[in-house]
């Protein structure tokens, strides 16, 4: 989808169009021939950085004649742009890219005879010094660009002092849900710069809390991925990293203190040092916070029993970051790079949970104090090989990478018994489990493009290899008895994965229409191994996804677009280890090894209007549906939580977004209005039932005086069903203020997060007879102080930008 995805900046670009940089004026002329009337003749160029003569892709170019209709395009990712019928005449050559300057329009002259060929067109970036005179552009937080929205996180006072999944959750049209996130009724994948995180769940909530908000650039959410993505997830929200942008020697240290019900803090630095042919970067991070939680559930268990259920639990987090990497550039045509970066995480618990069994008067009741300790490590390393082959276009890009993730994870639980008068009865009882994880992911990857008649081709090859080793052995000792293994709970499961993927897109503009068609090949082979059984099952399946794309420019300020795409749901890694997960003596959660990947065909219309309001609406039917399951364990109160397939399901999301530019640009609004509808097509209880829900969220940033911003954002979501889990109502709403000091190095932002404390998640559950009412409340209100000063050189050079093979892996890894 790239050509149609440029048409989106096109029009943003045009937007606010009043001069296009230049910096200098150009003719092109052929004779002609007086008798002969006027032809038309393709016209080529490229856009580059003139500072440092590097491509600039998806830049917007306007051809402007005298008189008639103006022509336009989009420079394709090498920075090209070919316009295939221009009539001979004079015209202005109009060009924008977000971050540079406006400059004088290149005038061109095209006649008959050959193709005219520009020279490179060199835009200024903002921010270099004239005469004494810095120019400086203020990025809005939210922006929409070539098929994507944009979040530039400097650039949000709410953001400082937060992490990643913190800014993950306010994107326009982005719903959090079970610590993973969808975007228009549709599976996300989140990528760390380009590749797969391999981590969903609570792991992958773990990985982006620990992960500062400063040490963020730019966050893409992309609705419709081209086959060049991995199939996995419909959707795709990619993290990339900051890296300096700078020559010489430079850096930005950051120190923010802030407090909930208890304290916390964020230090970090980091530092740069380009040179026209290298750049070395590096960073340190830590975050340290206390933070609590609390759960409630009430459940009618029949004959006029009842269990009701309450906890609160105490966490402390101390998360450590760290990356160290280098890009080279060989020569004029060719770069290479190593990016090492590091997590180490730890994490204390200490909670309590009671539980009442009742009957109109207390029978009895229970309760557990969980104490443990987890320490999470996750090194990873990205090699890479660019370089454009030839004149025309041609380009090659080899990647190779390793992800490891090590977790060691203890915990003891004492339980006491009471009876109706809340006498303790008999001696605690003891259970403890020591859950330690050795997971890898490693993945190679070439990806080609070349331009191919008027559009352009993009192939690639990949290969991933992953290993998780789960070994939990739960022992227990009740009522004072020895500790002895349960066997019940105990078990070591390896699974393994390989999946080999091939894919290729062919980009083309007829017109007034961008088309792109890709097809994606993955062949995937698994292997669970039962080591505590000897069981083994292998799995080998081979997939097509193929994907289209079509728009239509009606006009520089109207585009309609239809896509549809066949897409791969894979269960995070934690779903399919069978192992029991301890919530309270009356809930357990537990893995299942027969899941099986669920797949779906999406359709999405949309509508875009002068880059102020984007509408789209979606479709998509799934199947082998992948849905929580709870069931209670016969002759026990016990019910546990699991995930099934199912046959089929069906999604329908609407949403509209207005991006609205008030009081002369000082303030930017993004209010998205949403609908999301899903149903299961099944028999069972209670799993059909299927109520729709809307949303609202709304984003505004306000440029003061005085060198001040403030932000203020909210998110409403009404009540929604699906899958036998029937959501209630969701609020919050954030402020944040900043002011620029010390000549702009510096930054002092004050905010506060859910401010009215009201983000909850209250749900409850109607399958299988299972009538439960349950909510989880995680500490979400924090005020935050936090500083930043930049230092070095401040002259602007662009930097290199390039992903991993392994996001999506990581983020199926679950904790």
């Amino acid at each position: 989808m790239k050509n149609a995805s440029a048409s989106l900046l096109f029009l943003a670009s045009l937007a606010s169009l009043a001069a296009v940089p230049a910096v200098s004026i150009a003719q092109i002329t052929a004779p002609a021939q007086a008798s002969q009337p006027a032809a038309a003749h393709p016209l080529t160029g490229t856009v580059a950085d003139s500072l440092t003569r590097q491509v600039l892709p998806f830049a917007t170019v306007v051809l402007q004649p005298a008189a008639g209709s103006v022509l336009s395009t989009i420079s394709n990712e090498q920075g090209a742009f070919r316009f295939e019928q221009v009539p001979a005449g004079r015209y202005q050559l109009l060009v924008r890219y977000l971050g540079y300057k406006s400059g004088a329009p290149v005038g061109v002259e095209v006649g008959a005879g050959l193709p005219a060929a520009l020279a490179p067109v060199l835009l200024a970036p903002v921010g270099q010094h004239l005469k004494g005179v810095t120019v400086t552009a203020a990025k809005p937080f939210i922006e929409q660009r070539a098929g994507k929205l944009v979040l530039n996180v400097a650039a949000s006072p709410i953001a400082a002092g937060g992490n990643a999944y913190d800014v993950l959750g306010r994107a326009p049209g982005v719903l959090e849900q079970g610590g993973g996130f969808q975007l228009r009724g549709k599976v996300v994948s989140v990528l760390l710069d380009g590749k797969p995180t391999n981590m969903s769940g609570a792991e992958l909530k773990t990985m982006l809390e620990a992960m500062p908000a400063n040490t963020l650039d730019q966050v893409e959410v992309i609705a419709n991925p081209s086959a060049r993505y991995d199939a996995n997830g419909a959707a795709i929200i990619n993290i990339i990293t900051a890296k300096g942008r700078k020559l010489g020697t430079n850096g930005t240290a950051t120190l923010g203190v802030g407090a909930g019900r208890h304290g916390r803090y964020n230090a970090g630095l980091s530092l740069n040092h380009r040179t026209t042919h290298l750049n070395v970067y590096g960073s340190l991070d830590r975050q340290e916070n206390q933070v609590y939680s609390t759960t409630s559930a009430f459940r009618r268990l029949g004959e006029g029993l009842e269990i009701r259920e309450g906890g609160r639990e105490e966490r402390r987090n101390q998360n450590n970051s760290a990356k160290l990497g280098f890009d080279y550039e060989l020569s004029k045509d060719a770069s290479a790079g190593m990016l090492l970066k590091g997590m180490l995480n730890t994490r204390e618990r200490n909670g309590q949970n009671l539980a009442w069994l009742s009957n109109n008067v207390l029978q009895s009741a229970a309760q557990v104090h969980t104490a443990g300790r987890a320490q999470f490590l996750s090194p990873s390393v990205n090699v890479y090989y660019k370089t454009r082959l030839d004149t025309t276009g041609r380009t090659l890009s080899l990647n190779a990478d390793y992800f490891g993730y090590r977790k060691d994870w203890h915990n003891d639980y004492t339980t006491r018994a009471f009876d109706g008068s809340m006498q303790e009865t008999g001696l605690a009882s003891l259970l403890r489990d020591n859950s330690p994880a050795r997971n890898s992911v490693r993945s190679a990857s070439a990806d080609y493009t070349q331009p191919l008649g008027k559009g352009t081709l993009e192939a690639g090859l990949k290969t991933t290899f992953t290993t998780t080793d789960n070994d939990i052995r739960w022992e227990q000792a009740p009522a004072g008895q020895p500790w002895t293994v349960d066997l019940g709970k105990t078990n070591h499961f390896i699974y393994r994965e390989n999946v080999n993927a091939a894919y290729a897109t062919v980009n083309r503009t007829v017109r007034k229409v961008d088309v792109q068609l890709g097809l994606r090949a993955e062949q995937t082979n698994t292997t669970g191994s039962f080591l505590t059984t000897g069981q083994t099952t292998n799995r080998h399946y081979l997939n097509l996804f193929p994907s289209v794309s079509a728009q239509y420019n009606k006009s520089e300020k109207v585009q309609l677009g239809l896509a549809y795409s066949r897409k791969i749901d894979r269960f995070a890694f934690g779903i399919v280890n069978p192992f029991v997960t301890y919530i309270s003596q009356y809930r357990y959660a537990q893995g299942n090894p027969d899941i099986r990947p669920s797949f779906s065909h999406n359709f999405e219309l949309t509508h875009s209007y002068n880059s102020l309001l984007n509408t789209s609406i979606s479709y998509g039917h799934h199947t082998q549906v992948l849905v929580d399951s709870y069931r209670q364990v016969e002759g026990t109160p016990v019910v546990v939580n699991s995930f099934r397939n199912y046959g089929s399901a069906e999604s329908v999301s609407a949403s509209t977004t207005l991006m609205k530019p008030l009081l002369s640009g000082k303030w930017m609004t993004v209010t998205t209005l949403g609908l999301e509808y899903a149903r299961v097509n099944s028999l069972t209880t209670g799993l059909r039932a299927a109520r729709p829900a809307t949303y609202v969220s709304s984003n505004h940033t306000l440029t003061l005086p005085y060198s001040f911003k403030a932000e203020a954002s909210a998110m409403y979501m009404s009540p929604m069903t699906f899958g036998g889990l029937a959501f209630k109502a969701r609020f919050g709403t954030s402020l944040g203020f900043s002011r620029s000091l010390l000549k702009d190095a510096a930054t002092l932002t004050l905010n506060v997060t859910d401010v009215l404390n009201t983000q909850q998640n209250r749900y409850d559950v109607l399958a299988n007879g299972i009538n439960s009412v349950n909510r989880d409340k995680a500490e979400s209100r924090f005020v935050k102080l936090n500083f930043s000063y930049k230092f070095g050189n401040q002259r602007v050079k662009g930097s290199q930008r390039r992903s991993t093979g392994i996001e999506a892996e990581k983020s199926r890894m679950e904790n």
